[in-house]
């Protein structure tokens, strides 16, 4: 896999010189904590620990963040949490990607347009992906909604991509040490199923891996 290695640490930055417009003070948001059909999200051994053979992996928390829902951006933020894409029946969605980037890592924006070129066939495949933006275009200032914007327009992502500011809720599990981080998560009971540092060689094979462990071990 290729990844790009922090060149800062994961601390805590201070915003300034943004333009008022541009703003976001990324505070915790109240989301979704049941999914679409109104099922608690589950609980149980919370993290980010990938499933081991045999031994299960842990429950992805309901992370809550704010950003844009498949790329759509008009109409403002909306709160995103991850209990809106749990769906146990396996109806709408069977793999949750979730991905954390950061704006000025090359690795970070290569495997986007592979995730972009690949999103139509792998979403009606029953894949979804949340993309976390953790940095912005300079690693010393923390990114803000404009340049969510422009990094979702640029790159033209088909996706839901959101805002978790120098990862506070995602590394609060993952030892995020380089990045790409990338885990796909059974849909179905949100347990982690891999997570890996650097970007997969083959993006759609990537998923299909988690696509096909997921046919094999009905529920």
């Amino acid at each position: 896999m290729l990844l790009a290695v922090l060149a800062v640490g994961l601390v805590a930055l201070v915003l300034a010189g943004c333009d008022e417009d541009c703003d976001f003070d990324d505070v915790d948001v109240v989301g979704h904590d049941h999914n679409p059909d109104g099922v608690p999200y589950p609980t149980g051994q919370l993290g980010a620990t990938p499933r081991q053979g045999t031994i299960p992996g842990d429950i992805i928390p309901n992370f809550m963040f704010r950003g844009y829902l498949d790329g759509t951006t008009s109409g403002g933020l909306r709160t995103v949490s991850l209990a809106d894409v749990y769906d146990p029946s396996g109806e709408r969605n069977l793999v949750v990607h979730l991905m954390a980037v950061a704006m000025w890592c090359p690795v970070c924006s290569e495997q986007t347009k592979a995730m972009v070129a690949a999103q139509p066939a792998l979403r009606a495949e029953g894949a979804v992906v949340v993309q976390a933006v953790i940095m912005g275009p300079d690693p010393d200032v923390p990114p803000d909604r404009c340049d969510l914007v422009n990094w979702i327009q640029e790159r033209n992502a088909n996706f839901t991509v959101v805002l978790d500011v120098n990862a506070r809720r995602i590394a609060s599990v993952a030892a995020i040490t380089a990045i790409p981080w990338n885990a796909l998560i059974d849909a179905r009971t949100m347990e982690v199923l891999q997570a890996d540092l650097g970007a997969p060689q083959d993006y759609a094979a990537y998923v299909r891996s988690a696509l096909d462990w997921v046919a094999a071990n009905p529920r």
